[in-house]
């Protein structure tokens, strides 16, 4: 079976207040002191649920995550460490500049709906048996395009 997982808010413990505080700031302020602290905030997660627990010894996992072009490289290096090599490699990053832009301009819906797009086409090319997702919209998408989701956490709040 081929597992997938979103990293914030399901394997990762995710602040979601915090983490939107920060985005805001980096966002209004545009300078490398709160761009930083985004990083670090990222760079500090700790594990919620570590996906290693929920696949066999056949099972295959896979991590799609939206976070921003701007975490990319600390996420790459906070999966290796927490999870491993293996993790590594089956990290996909489809959160672009597009979903950047449409976040900034206040519209996380439709942002979601832009990631949900991005996950399903990963999804599709990986083969995912089922993916697990914090965002509802998310979740909601995949399933109207008959993927098995699993909303993770209760959805965000």
């Amino acid at each position: 079976m081929i597992l997938s997982f979103d990293l914030d808010g399901v394997i990762a413990n995710t602040d979601n207040g915090l983490l939107n505080l920060l985005h805001q700031n980096a966002r209004t302020n545009g300078n490398i002191g709160s761009k930083h602290y985004l990083q670090q905030y990222y760079a500090r997660r700790s594990i919620d649920l570590d996906p290693r627990s929920l696949v066999g010894p056949q099972d295959i996992y896979h991590i799609v995550t939206g976070r921003i072009p701007s975490a990319h490289e600390i996420t790459k290096i906070w999966v290796e460490r927490w999870l491993g090599y293996q993790a590594r490699v089956n990290l996909h990053l489809v959160g672009d500049k597009i979903v950047e832009d449409i976040f900034e301009r206040g519209d996380p819906e439709q942002a979601s709906r832009e990631l949900a797009l991005r996950k399903m086409r990963v999804l599709k090319f990986i083969k995912a048996d089922v993916h697990f997702d914090n965002n509802p919209t998310i979740v909601s998408f995949l399933r109207e395009h008959e993927i098995t989701a699993v909303l993770v956490g209760g959805g965000l709040l």
